[in-house]
């Protein structure tokens, strides 16, 4: 018996398949979830390079507008004179602030609490900028593979469906199935950069977070030793 299956596959022909030949002879619905797949690999380069760069931009923005601020002392003349900064959270920030302790007469003092929900009110759309472009990248991560996976069982559904009984199985069948099965590849390809990004962009929106927050505090400490007189 393993005789007679040895010579059949020794007289079956060759079948050579590569991956770029297979994804470019696909068709119906599995061509279709290549192009959604790819669709979504670019719009994962495109999330990763734009956000990457804008956050680099903002990091060495926030260090300056730091670096500025601290050598300033006199907090209301802080605005004006960190004008430059408009685009960096922190200076956001401190404009909120300033605008909670102008609600408040001279000769009274502002209170400490208000100012504290006034900061964390303004910086929860703040994060929400910074964390532009995470969602998409964990959807795509999160979709990618499985799309892939319904594109490749779909094409070895359709691979088993064109059988007739004329010709060799293998011959008939594995062309399909190597066509089916670049849909699960590239849809990992597309998945696996996406995880990537999300991570390391993820960091990268933490560390500016975590600054933020410190920078919040920074401003009621300032705001307590002025009016404590120290």
């Amino acid at each position: 018996m393993n005789a007679l299956f040895s010579g059949l596959l020794a007289q079956a022909p060759a079948i050579h398949t590569d991956p770029v030949s297979a994804a470019l002879q696909s068709r119906g619905m599995v061509l279709a979830v290549l192009v959604v797949l790819v669709l979504m690999s670019v719009l994962s380069w495109f999330v990763i390079g734009a956000r990457a760069w804008a956050l680099y931009n903002l990091r060495r923005d926030m260090e300056a507008f730091r670096t500025r601020f601290n050598k300033i002392d006199d907090l209301a003349l802080a605005a004006e004179q960190l004008k430059a900064y408009v685009a960096v959270p922190h200076f956001k920030l401190l404009i909120a602030l300033l605008k909670e302790m102008a609600r408040y007469p001279a000769d009274q003092d502002a209170d400490l609490h208000s100012l504290e929900r006034t900061l964390n009110r303004a910086s929860e759309p703040l994060v929400s900028d910074l964390e532009a472009g995470l969602t998409v990248l964990g959807s795509i991560a999160s979709a990618a593979p499985f799309i892939g996976l319904f594109g490749t069982v779909w094409g070895i559904m359709m691979a088993f469906g064109s059988l007739s009984d004329t010709g060799s199985v293998l011959q008939t069948v594995a062309p399909h199935i190597a066509e089916a099965l670049v849909a699960t590849a590239v849809g990992l390809l597309a998945a696996i950069p996406s995880v990537i990004g999300y991570n390391a962009l993820g960091r990268m929106v933490r560390q500016v977070v975590t600054d933020l927050d410190g920078f919040g505090l920074d401003l009621l400490n300032i705001v307590n030793r002025d009016q404590r007189g120290l």
